[in-house]
């Protein structure tokens, strides 16, 4: 294996941006922004004009920026250190390989491919190369998230037993639908929502607990428009020495859950649990921010969204419980920006946070949660 080549150019990481959809306006560029002393905005790719980036021209924040209409333009390009890969799913294999390839690091949305082959491809030539590949697993840097991690690891509920984590959400199919308009709505290699949505509930229970003994999925489509819109992954957990007791962590999405308030998490421990449920994009509290997604990765959620610790007070049946409101922890989406620059800088690929073989570990689970739904079995994940 190549060592990782120590970054020799001085001044901020000239950054190009591929892909001008929401994850532009409202992940990458502000953090980019953020981190001016790490990071210099270079060029965005935008194959052909539809506007998207008018708001960012209006706020000034695209002066001396290039807007490029190919990626040859970025390949070519001999100032572009670093590549963030922002387009759809089932292109990011073949554009991530191209580019490491001609010497750029890269930054990819989740999933970093449809395939754990492609995505251990692109790692191996990464390494060869003394490049690195990073994966844009934000929510790791959630509000909600970073809580939930700060109280587990209190130990206020004690041994986890029990996990439910769930993205829900109410979309009834709009009668303005059309295939193709929205990519994530449209029937494609790696478009379902276990990729997209999945990816994230699955990366957050992969740092929590590690990789699971066995699987069981099921997905399938509600509205009728030829994609796997809803998901429940089932990750069991062998009994933690010196517990007795197996661990079971759910994660599940939902199109067409009519709820005003869904349920994020519910958290069952041997000494107490967690309630956590997800405002409405429309609630007043969010108003303050330029995106309902804003707060959870750049602010603290609003207080009305703080979840809730039930603690029993002795250990035993029918026992007494406390009720604590569970502050939120501000969130941290340059965290990831931040780990990104001081890799690169420093030349050492161990320090970098959203692991390999962490990404891996999603797509098998993916991978096997797809196939359990197709055999109607538990599978093992070991290989």
């Amino acid at each position: 294996m190549t060592s990782l080549k120590a970054r020799t150019l001085s001044g901020p990481i000239k950054t190009s941006i591929l892909g001008t959809g929401m994850s532009l306006s409202v992940f990458h560029e502000p953090s980019v922004f953020l981190l001016p002393e790490q990071f210099q905005l270079h060029s965005i790719y935008e194959r052909t004009p539809k506007g998207r980036l008018d708001p960012l021209h209006k706020a000034g924040k695209l002066e001396g920026v290039k807007i490029v209409r190919s990626l040859e333009e970025v390949v070519e390009d001999k100032e572009v250190e670093l590549v963030v890969i922002s387009t759809p799913n089932n292109t990011h294999y073949e554009y991530a390989k191209l580019l490491l390839e001609n010497g750029k690091h890269v930054l990819i949305e989740k999933p970093i491919c449809p395939t754990s082959k492609e995505a251990e491809e692109l790692y191996e030539i990464a390494e060869k190369n003394g490049l690195i590949v990073g994966v844009y697993q934000n929510r790791r840097w959630d509000s909600d998230f970073l809580t939930l991690r700060e109280l587990i690891d209190s130990g206020k509920l004690g041994e986890v037993l029990e996990v439910t984590s769930s993205f829900d959400r109410y979309r009834p199919l709009p009668s303005t639908y059309k295939a193709g308009e929205n990519w994530k709505e449209t029937p494609g290699e790696s478009n379902n929502s276990i990729y997209n949505l999945g990816s994230h509930l699955i990366d957050q229970a992969v740092v929590l607990f590690g990789q699971p003994e066995k699987i069981s999925g099921k997905v399938w489509d509600s509205r009728g428009i030829r994609m796997d819109e809803n998901f429940v992954v089932n990750l069991y957990y062998p009994p933690n020495p010196p517990s007795k007791s197996p661990r079971l962590i759910t994660l599940k999405a939902s199109i067409l859950s009519p709820l005003p308030h869904q349920l994020r998490y519910l958290v069952k421990g041997s000494k107490g649990s967690y309630v956590k449920y997800t405002l409405p994009s429309s609630h007043p509290a969010l108003s303050k921010y330029g995106s309902p997604a804003d707060h959870e990765g750049f602010d603290a959620e609003p207080k009305e969204g703080w979840g809730t610790a039930y603690i029993a007070k002795e250990e035993k049946d029918g026992a007494d419980f406390t009720e604590e409101t569970v502050q939120a922890v501000k969130g941290d989406y340059i965290g990831l920006y931040k780990n990104l620059a001081d890799t690169i800088n420093s030349g050492d690929r161990s320090t970098l946070s959203v692991k390999k073989e962490e990404v891996l570990s999603v797509l098998r689970i993916i991978e096997l949660a797809r196939k359990s739904s197709d055999e109607g079995k538990v599978l093992l994940f070991s290989k």
